[in-house]
């Protein structure tokens, strides 16, 4: 009779160890111990936790679950603002960073399928503008997931909106870049809003990270051809009649098939006088291997962020024109410099 007992009660354990996600390493024990080494608990409305689970894979397995670990474990949601993502490729290991807003303290965990490990670090996002401190953070981080947690977790304990933190999330860190292109899309929200019948098509001429906040925003992607991303060569970019140009924006009429095009401009010498950066800074002797790489960019997004909902200080409209058909087609071909195709050339 006992034997049954035994067998009775240990089937329906072993079933549910078989079938219930098992944490590695025990990550689920380290997401706790990180609460602990932040001194908080459960819901606490000062930490938010950051992590790529869902992009990336563990033994071949997708890593949803993990969301509910951690949300189940500090609290945290999406609705609530305080659980956030940045993007990786699906080889890159599992991160989970917890993050307490008022002490700016940083517990990240990461898992690799094997073996999971914890460090705790200052992430002061005022700090991480030095050089020397913004050593300190990348020697314990490693640069890539410095810059994504250091950004990204700091952007958020200055309230920034929900829709721009998706934007870092898409790009995978907060940069000065990402920031114009949500200022040229609040400034095509204010000014030329879609009507009944119209849709955008955006030209990235010249690309940069500015493009990803308009993917994420306006929902154009080069899949559903609706963002077009072309290179300028230095002497094209020099031959524009204007420095700076940030992209075309065509408001295309789908029943009249015709159309209205914009030509932006960014203004970085306005972004560099606000935030106290020089830029020559984004680009030093040694590149990233130079901490003033770094902390050129997080100095100017500290610097950018009160201006989220002032994006004309920032971005003109330096062409509008008409756009036929045959037009469409030109700016949008391989090959073609729209500015060119436009007239928007030094003559």
């Amino acid at each position: 009779m006992k034997r049954w007992t035994w067998m009775i009660i240990a089937i329906p354990v072993f079933l549910f160890l078989a079938i219930s996600p098992l944490y590695g390493a025990d990550v689920e024990g380290l997401i706790r111990q990180g609460l602990k080494d932040l001194g908080v608990r459960k819901g606490d409305p000062r930490i938010c936790a950051i992590t790529d689970a869902t992009y990336v894979k563990l033994d071949g397995k997708t890593t949803e679950e993990y969301v509910d670990l951690i949300q189940e474990i500090t609290g945290c949601s999406i609705g609530r603002g305080n659980l956030l993502f940045f993007h990786r490729p699906i080889t890159y290991p599992l991160k989970i960073a917890l993050f307490r807003k008022d002490t700016k303290e940083c517990v990240l965990i990461t898992y690799d399928g094997k073996e999971a490990k914890k460090i705790k670090v200052n992430i002061d996002g005022q700090r991480a503008t030095t050089p020397e401190y913004w050593r300190k953070i990348e020697g314990a981080l490693g640069a890539a997931d410095a810059f994504s947690i250091v950004t990204i977790a700091n952007s958020w304990a200055l309230g920034a909106p929900f829709d721009f933190l998706k934007c870092c999330e898409f790009h995978n860190h907060l940069c000065p870049g990402l920031t114009s292109g949500y200022f040229i899309v609040k400034l095509i929200q204010k000014r030329y809003p879609l009507r009944k019948g119209e849709k955008y098509i955006f030209i990235a001429c010249p690309p940069w990270c500015k493009d990803d906040a308009i993917q994420v925003l306006l929902d154009l992607t080069p899949g559903k051809r609706s963002l077009f991303v072309k290179q300028l060569t230095d002497p094209q970019k020099r031959g524009c009649a204007a420095a700076n140009v940030a992209g075309i924006l065509v408001i295309w009429k789908v029943k009249e098939n015709k159309g209205k095009g914009l030509i932006f401009q960014f203004d970085w010498q306005r972004a560099c006088q606000v935030s106290g950066v020089k830029r020559k800074d984004f680009r030093p002797k040694g590149g990233k291997k130079n901490p003033i790489f770094w902390t050129t960019r997080i100095k100017a997004d500290w610097g950018l962020m009160p201006y989220l909902e002032r994006p004309e200080e920032f971005v003109r409209v330096v062409k509008e024109f008409e756009v036929t058909p045959e037009m469409l087609v030109r700016l949008t071909m391989a090959g073609v410099n729209p500015y060119e195709e436009v007239g928007f050339v030094t003559k």
